[in-house]
């Protein structure tokens, strides 16, 4: 089992998560992650895996398409490399 946190960010936001809260910056790190690894989440947020092409819930639904943007950009770069 292995994982890689890559060192650059992969999107920056700011965003209000209430009405009555101060704006957040928020730094996204994309990880390399062995579907083996164990996954550990918050209280209220179980983790889980899903497929890319799956559509899931969230706060934000114009991240799946950011999310999978980066995955591709990700993908070709790997694949650049080993050529």
């Amino acid at each position: 089992m292995w994982a890689e946190l890559l060192p650059v960010p992969a999107a920056v936001s700011v965003r209000s998560y209430r009405a009555d809260w101060s704006p957040t910056l928020g730094l996204s790190y994309a990880a390399i992650v062995d579907r083996d690894v164990p996954l550990d989440g918050q209280s209220g947020q179980p983790p889980r895996w899903f497929d890319l092409g799956e559509e899931w819930e969230s706060v934000f639904p114009e991240d799946r398409g950011r999310i999978r943007a980066h995955v591709r950009r990700l993908a070709a770069g790997r694949s650049g490399a080993a050529c």
